[in-house]
């Protein structure tokens, strides 16, 4: 659900050695050579301990790798030498939300919203941590904040789809993909659409035969009412398959 696309958390490296180095590992990354970029980053550490480069670029190359708890121990060194940075806290915020640790990942994107208030993948992240943790409100203020800042950010509507969908409030959830499809074109966001439409489709047609159901139990000799149920059975199988089919092919 969050956006969990690391930030760039330092800057260029202004040591020729440190620079040399760094460079070294993030060649042999660019290059797939793992073992190469991990024993390069490694060498940054030891020859540097006490700047954060090392331990910043090795803590992506175990994110990239999916070793979320390495790529955290990471960037707690990352964070304990550069705490004030937004970018550090937001790095640790995307690890601890994969661990699936979401009030600590909501403290890392709250902190760096205290230094970077206008930054929409913050928002983004501080609002799923919010959805992740039972607070809608919580999570639709922050998705909210994170479109405004960014109009065009598919992600926070899909976001605020899950919230509104969690809320049972589909024909919010329908407007907001309407509202955003006016103006911005997204293939997520539209298949959002139709599953919104097809959920809602659905229950109306469960609603349906529910009623077909009662009539029946109480004039079963009405042969309209069996018909009219018959169809609206086949309608409801026809709409899940087509919606589960559409969006198999999307």
């Amino acid at each position: 659900m969050n956006d969990a696309r690391l930030q760039a958390a330092t800057e260029p490296a202004a040591d020729h050695r440190l620079a040399e180095l760094v460079a070294a590992g993030t060649a042999a990354l660019e290059a797939g050579d793992l073992r190469r970029a991990l024993g390069a980053y490694q060498a940054v550490i030891e020859a540097f301990p006490d700047r954060p480069e090392g331990h910043n670029n090795l803590g992506a190359l175990w994110a990239s790798l999916g070793e979320w708890n390495r790529a955290e121990s990471c960037f707690d060194r990352v964070v304990a030498l550069l705490p004030e940075n937004p970018h550090v806290l937001y790095n640790r915020g995307v690890m601890r939300s994969h661990l699936g640790r979401f009030a600590d990942a909501g403290a890392d994107f709250a902190a760096a919203l205290t230094h970077a208030p206008h930054d929409p993948d913050l928002h983004n992240n501080l609002g799923v941590t919010h959805f992740q943790r039972g607070n809608p409100d919580g999570a639709r203020r922050h998705l909210e904040a994170a479109l405004r800042l960014r109009p065009d950010y598919a992600n926070a509507v899909l976001n605020l789809c899950d919230v509104d969908e969690s809320c049972d409030d589909l024909h919010r959830a329908v407007r907001r993909c309407n509202d955003f499809l006016g103006s911005y074109q997204s293939a997520p966001v539209r298949r959002r659409l139709l599953e919104l439409h097809a959920i809602a489709g659905s229950a109306h047609l469960d609603a349906a035969c529910g009623t077909a159901e009662a009539l029946l139990a109480a004039h079963p000799d009405d042969t309209p009412i069996r018909q009219q149920l018959g169809r609206l059975m086949s309608a409801r199988h026809a709409l899940v398959e087509n919606a589960q089919r559409a969006l198999a092919e999307a």
